[in-house]
């Protein structure tokens, strides 16, 4: 069993220390030594970081995706454009030093673009999810322990790519990388991914509420664990991991050195950020049965918390993960709220109406 999360911070204070510092103060220092980087990808939600963040630090992007989504974002990065379903042509004939995939959905395309730039970039990041794990997952697994989700069909592209599969999927890309690029393939596994241009509600939700300045009502327990990792932390420490030439395998991408708990995260949040709302604290088994349509509210309830939400990061704090304070990421998703639009089926969290009227019954049935 690895050292536990807690020794191995004990043990090394000179990390604890990096781990304060926000990726932001890092990319002010050039890399060691300027790359090519392609990005497979690059205009969605944690690409601009990762453009952004390897430009500052002084090195090359091309990036490679369907010319669809914000064409316009990097007027100055060469933008190959081609499909992953068999429509790499434009990657022919080209050598970089290393390739970030944030696009790869379905083995197959992860194979495809695997096969043709192995001989043309030197190191393969692919980037997978914590959700390639099987659901037998523990708290004492670490990256090598733990098992791969699976799906019946492995050759089955007929869901959406954010679908059931979406684990077991990840799981078969990743497979795919390490058999073409071995000890050059590096398999990034984030957690709960937010920050400016987080497109989902998972964080953003209870930003919202906070703004409102409203009540807020808060499903489950108080001391319930949650991973959450600014995109820009995640992004940086990525574009490090190229930059040192040595990362290898897979590495769990999750926030922060410790897992956040429920209450002292939403009260922190909420007094860091001016609100003047009130959290409430609502039993799960009371709001079912007040109501049969249940939101996901992840990473809240549903698959989690436990153990997706305390999954081991000692591998990735070893190569130099930091993370910024989340009430950072707050006041920066804060700013710009309104202007990322949520994407399809992300929603999370009741509408103010259920909510304001589950809050109603809730002080009634307690005599307030």
């Amino acid at each position: 069993m690895n050292t536990t999360r807690r020794n191995f911070i004990q043990s090394a204070s000179a990390l604890g220390a990096l781990a304060t510092l926000p990726a932001s103060f890092l990319a002010r220092a050039a890399a060691p030594k300027p790359l090519n980087i392609l990005v497979l990808g690059g205009t969605g939600f944690i690409g601009p970081h990762e453009i952004n963040y390897a430009k500052a630090r002084g090195h090359t992007i091309t990036m490679f995706n369907r010319g669809k989504t914000a064409p316009g974002m990097f007027p100055d990065v060469e933008n190959l454009i081609g499909d992953r379903d068999d429509q790499l042509d434009a990657l022919k004939g080209r050598d970089w030093d290393a390739v970030i995939d944030n696009s790869g959905f379905f083995p197959r395309h992860a194979r495809l673009s695997a096969e043709l730039l192995h001989g043309h970039v030197d190191q393969y990041l692919f980037v997978s999810s914590i959700s390639a794990y099987a659901d037998t997952l523990t708290v004492e697994d670490d990256e090598f322990s733990a098992a791969y989700a699976v799906m019946d069909d492995p050759t089955d592209e007929s869901e959406h790519i954010y679908g059931p599969s979406y684990g077991a999927r990840k799981a078969l890309c990743e497979q795919e990388v390490a058999k073409v690029f071995g000890d050059k393939a590096i398999n990034v596994r984030p957690g709960i991914i937010t920050g400016t241009g987080d497109p989902t509600e998972r964080f953003r939700h209870w930003l919202r509420r906070m703004v409102a300045g409203n009540e807020i009502l808060v499903p489950g327990q108080d001391d319930l664990p949650v991973q959450y990792i600014d995109a820009a932390d995640l992004c940086g420490w990525m574009v490090r991991l190229l930059e040192d030439g040595s990362a290898s395998g897979p590495y769990n991408a999750v926030g922060a050195l410790e897992p956040y708990r429920a209450r002292p995260l939403l009260e922190g949040l909420r007094d860091s950020t001016g609100s003047e709302s009130t959290l409430t604290w609502v039993d799960w088994e009371w709001i079912r049965e007040q109501i049969s349509e249940i939101p996901s509210y992840s990473p809240w309830v549903g698959r989690g918390p436990i153990p997706f939400m305390q999954v081991n990061n000692d591998r990735a704090l070893a190569t130099g993960l930091t993370f910024r304070p989340i009430a950072d990421t707050a006041k920066d998703m804060i700013a710009n709220l309104d202007e990322v639009p949520i994407r399809d089926g992300s929603q999370s969290g009741f509408s103010p109406e259920t909510e304001a009227m589950l809050l109603k019954k809730w002080h009634a049935e307690q005599g307030e």
